[in-house]
């Protein structure tokens, strides 16, 4: 194991049950993984027990997804590091760039049985093609099995990289409530605000600050020696006030220190900070001692290293040299700021004598002169590019203002096109409501053609039975009043008849008496004491 897995990274000893897992899932040793694959465990077994989430391999493996390097000057073996990389990025890199932590390692062997079963764990043993073998009675071989992989291996490169990420579908319903859940956690970080070295707002040329989208801080939560630390950090990142007021007194320590952009920064990697351990309770706190060691440069070809404030070693070719920081430093040569010259080229200058320095001074002037120059060329060329893009911005503006008129008049029209619809809509109603009142009316048609048809029929019959027409012109009361009419006067008649021929009998029978109830009774219908019956009866 590498020394900055434990001294930066924060890895303790057993590993957790997350780590042995994805050791196991990815079928690599430890140091196989590449520092800031381990960084990226750790931080993200930190933020699952801040936010009480399960820390499974699956939902693991669908935020990370894994990429491989190839060893350096060969083409055909691709077995080197394995990295993880976000598909969507929730947390920093540790670093971008790690240099010389391959120069410092461990070798670590248990050293008592609990130390042993930390690490292996009894099982049936396997051969070649991955079946059990048996003794003889038929019983299982059982040995020593590894608990995650111990040497460096070439099973993980015999599956394609994506074999070992779970999509979304894959996941369960609880790691999709956890997965949402960081999610919301990270995007209530507030923008980070870009400042100078001195606490001073960078702003665009139209003014306003520039800022960035902050995720979590993999780094700054490893240096975190306890979990309260850890927790107050990870609520830091998400609460803006908090972040403002550390960055004003950021600002204030710095004025109050006196400290200078113009201070060179060393090369090399910070002090060692204490570790971490948030997630179960195995690990016990531990102190580390930091020892006081001088920092570390990166290397550069010959075996040499890159020392000093401007990456410079007396007598040796230097891959970049940096330039003093003159723009942020305008008050370089206003009389206040003493100029030095390094001590060595202070020993090389008073060696040299009269000739020797006219001949220095000499080549510098031709060079300063060509510099100029080339200085002079170089800035009518980019004044030229300057104008073409103050007049491309000029453009981008004028369309982005053209851009807004068709925006509006595209918004007025899908207003008036929804307004449009909506009445269409209303329209449609209508015809719908008008069509069933056309059926109403259509069947209302029919009955009336079919009584009209009826009545016809009866003016035939009419005609049959008035052939003169005498009483079509009638009202049917008065023809009512006419048939009692005509009745009345047939009654007369035949009580009249009735009353000659009851005459003549009594003439021709003078002894006979008649019975003349019938005729009282017809006396009292025509008289109106006794209810008329119906026309057809009568």
């Amino acid at each position: 194991m590498y020394q900055i897995a434990f001294e930066h990274m924060g890895l303790r000893l057993p590993f957790t049950d997350l780590e042995m897992a994805i050791f196991n899932h990815l079928e690599v040793c430890p140091s196989q993984l590449h520092p800031n694959s381990l960084a990226f465990i750790r931080a993200f077994e930190i933020v699952a027990a801040y936010l009480q989430l399960a820390p499974t391999v699956s939902l693991f493996f669908h935020i990370f997804g894994i990429q491989r390097s190839r060893p350096r000057g060969n083409v055909t073996d691709k077995c080197g590091w394995v990295s993880l990389k976000q598909h969507k990025k929730y947390f920093e890199i540790f670093e971008e760039s790690l240099r010389g932590f391959k120069d410092k390692w461990y070798v670590v062997r248990p050293i008592t049985s609990a130390g042993w079963k930390t690490i292996l764990v009894r099982g049936p043993k396997m051969d070649d093609e991955g079946r059990v073998q048996h003794k003889d009675d038929g019983e299982p071989i059982e040995v020593d099995c590894e608990r995650f992989p111990f040497c460096w291996t070439k099973r993980h490169y015999a599956r394609e990289a994506k074999s070992f990420t779970f999509k979304k579908g894959a996941l369960s319903k609880e790691e999709l409530t956890d997965l949402k859940a960081l999610e919301d956690f990270v995007e209530e970080f507030s923008p980070s605000l870009w400042e100078d070295r001195e606490g001073n707002p960078i702003c665009d040329e139209e003014g306003y600050q520039l800022s960035s989208k902050r995720f979590i801080n993999t780094k700054a939560l490893l240096r975190c020696s306890t979990r309260a630390e850890a927790e107050d950090l990870l609520r830091e990142m998400k609460s803006t006030a908090a972040t403002l007021r550390k960055l004003q007194a950021d600002k204030k320590r710095r004025q109050a220190g006196g400290a200078s952009s113009s201070a060179p920064v060393a090369s090399g990697q910070s002090s060692p900070s204490p570790s971490i351990e948030v997630t179960g309770e195995k690990r016990a706190a531990e102190e580390v001692v930091v020892d006081q060691r001088p920092p570390k440069h990166p290397r550069v070809e010959g075996g040499g290293v890159v020392s000093g404030p401007r990456g410079l070693v007396p007598g040796r070719a230097a891959a970049e040299f940096i330039l003093p920081p003159a723009m942020g430093h305008d008050c370089l040569l206003d009389g206040k700021t003493t100029v030095k010259i390094p001590e060595a080229d202070q020993t090389i200058l008073a060696s040299m004598g009269p000739e020797s320095l006219r001949n220095v001074v000499a080549e510098s002037s031709v060079a300063v002169f060509k510099l100029l120059e080339v200085a002079t060329f170089l800035n009518g060329r980019e004044s030229k590019y300057l104008r073409e893009r103050d007049e491309a911005r000029a453009l981008a503006k004028d369309f982005g203002g053209r851009l807004t008129v068709v925006e509006q008049d595209l918004s007025a029209r899908d207003k008036t096109l929804e307004e449009s619809e909506a009445e269409l809509v209303k329209v449609n109603k209508e015809l719908e409501d008008a069509k069933r009142e056309e059926e109403k009316l259509r069947g209302r048609v029919a009955e009336l053609e079919e009584q009209m048809s009826d009545l016809s029929l009866a003016e035939e019959e009419e005609k049959k039975l008035d052939p003169a027409g005498t009483y079509s012109k009638f009202s049917r009361a008065e023809l009512i009043a006419k048939i009692y009419q005509i009745g009345d006067l047939q009654l007369d008649v035949a009580s009249s008849s009735f009353q000659n021929a009851l005459a003549q009998l009594r003439v021709l029978n003078p002894g006979v008496e008649l019975v003349t109830e019938g005729l009282d009774e017809l006396k009292e219908v025509r008289d109106g004491q006794i209810a008329t019956p119906p026309l057809d009866e009568e």
